[in-house]
């Protein structure tokens, strides 16, 4: 059920296992196949990749659709690891959630480094 007072953010990690330790073709494939599912923004990471939406149906159908993919190019057994962070009360994107964090971390940094330069003195 979308509801726009929502946020869902999962993280998706999906792989064959067996057919060798090159698997960027798997991986081109299941990325294209999660970009057809409508209502969904996808972000590509190193390890894994980040499904934003407001309908928790719609992040099965995007894993749904890079499994399919992935056992289409004859793969027989895959991995998957999917973590979801469902929020209700105070809804944010995760480009809000970068940014806010990135900002505390770069706070806490400059806080660190005034502590030593102040404890070298």
């Amino acid at each position: 059920m979308a509801n726009k007072k929502q946020a869902i953010i999962a993280d998706l990690a999906i792989f064959p296992i067996g057919v060798g330790t090159s698997l960027g073709d798997f991986v081109k494939k299941a990325f294209e196949a999660m970009t057809e599912v409508k209502g969904v923004k996808i972000y590509p990471t190193a390890m894994s990749t980040i499904i934003e939406t407001d309908d928790m149906g719609k992040v099965f159908a995007t894993l749904e659709r890079a499994h399919d993919a992935i056992l289409s190019m004859g793969a027989k057994r895959v991995y998957i690891a999917l973590r979801v962070d469902h929020r209700l009360d105070n809804p944010h994107d995760a480009e809000y959630k970068v940014g806010r964090m990135t900002g505390r971390i770069r706070n806490r940094s400059s806080s660190i480094r005034s502590s030593s330069i102040r404890s070298h003195e």
